[in-house]
């Protein structure tokens, strides 16, 4: 008998806006334990259609009733804690959180297990901060400083509500070890799934570099536009975000940017890409996985989860400087190098969806004696 028909539980996720990566994490997981019941701060359901969560009903907070607020939802962050406190799961025997901001802060009783999947401690509050401010023009004297103190506080909130978790998984080594430093906690390091099946790398490699990722900030893409101006080489951007629009004034003409593109476009490009480019620090990276998967060698920024997915001098390079020159370098010398597309590809199967629904199923009757 399953998990799920066993005991009632609740899985709690933050915003459902779009199928991005931590999206395809839940969609496993309901896969796994169909019968649960999913909560959420909003849901934009039109957004899911010809996804594997279309059609998924969810419960949501107050802030779903607020106007346009599948566009405002990141810069309304300090209202999250009382959304998320809001929401009651008490009836349920389990609740199952996926945390990169304040699903973790659930509130629960003694009598139930809320195990949390964290994805991230709050980014925007801890080493973020910048980025938020600037993303949401928050960075100027007087309101930067409320800012700041807000900040400051979510930080301390988010410190606090770690405590209720009884157990925590981490997606990473790399945010296993931002959980202890941020909320001295230890936690059982879970890689996300990875479809890796639906790649088939190109005999020969196309001549150029591809970057995928929603454009924002913390994301690097204005440096790696940068470097690419720089190297005069052919560089195909894809992905969406309030970034655009500066990356379309600094791209030269060597590079593309295509906007958002479905699933099977960017498959065909990483099937088919010389080297998948990455500066950003990330928690994990499916992406980089991805591109491993379509045995196209990574060239990325040595810290995050690229230390864990890249295995450097064989199905990629890990260059050690967060900046353009940096990248030049270390895409320039892969030139000379052999990384191996069949390598890469075999690298990949370490996150496969097999893999993670067995790994998380497994711990999760560990945690629950079931």
């Amino acid at each position: 008998m399953s998990f799920a028909m066993s005991k009632s539980i609740a899985i709690v996720h933050e915003w459902l806006n779009a199928y991005a990566g931590s999206e395809r994490q839940l969609a496993e997981i309901l896969d796994l334990y169909p019968h649960a019941h999913l909560y959420a701060l909003i849901h934009n359901a039109q957004n899911f259609i010809g996804t594997p969560l279309e059609g998924r009903k969810a419960r949501t907070s107050f802030m779903q009733k607020i106007p346009r607020v599948e566009d405002l939802y990141r810069g309304l962050l300090p209202l999250m804690p009382f959304a998320i406190e809001s929401m009651d799961v008490r009836k349920y025997d389990v609740v199952l959180s996926i945390s990169h901001a304040v699903a973790h802060g659930i509130k629960t009783t003694k009598d139930q297990l809320h195990i949390s999947y964290v994805c991230t401690p709050m980014r925007y509050a801890w080493h973020l901060q910048d980025d938020y401010l600037h993303l949401h023009r928050l960075d100027k004297p007087l309101i930067g400083s409320a800012a700041r103190l807000t900040l400051n506080l979510l930080r301390r909130w988010d410190r606090a509500s770690a405590s209720r978790a009884d157990h925590l998984l981490a997606n990473s080594k790399w945010t296993a070890q931002k959980i202890r430093e941020a909320w001295d906690r230890d936690s059982h390091v879970i890689y996300p799934p990875v479809d890796v099946n639906r790649f088939h790398p190109a005999q020969e490699r196309d001549d150029f570099y591809l970057f995928v990722s929603r454009l924002v900030p913390y994301k690097m893409a204005a440096g790696i536009v940068s470097a690419f101006n720089q190297m005069k080489l052919p560089l195909i951007v894809v992905g969406d975000g309030p970034e655009r629009p500066r990356l379309q004034k600094l791209a030269r003409d060597n590079i593309k940017l295509l906007g958002y593109q479905p699933d099977s476009v960017v498959a065909d490009l990483m099937n088919r890409a010389k080297g998948f480019v990455y500066m950003a620090v990330e928690d994990f990276g499916i992406a980089m996985v991805e591109a491993q998967a379509a045995g196209c060698p990574v060239i990325a920024y040595a810290r995050g989860g690229a230390t864990e997915i890249v295995r450097d001098g064989e199905t990629g390079l890990l260059f050690h400087e967060q900046t353009a020159e940096s990248m030049i370098q270390a895409v320039l010398g892969s030139q000379n190098k052999h990384l191996s597309s069949k390598a890469a590809h075999e690298n990949a199967a370490r996150f496969s969806r097999e893999r993670f629904r067995d790994e998380f199923s497994t711990c999760m009757r560990k945690m629950t004696g079931l």
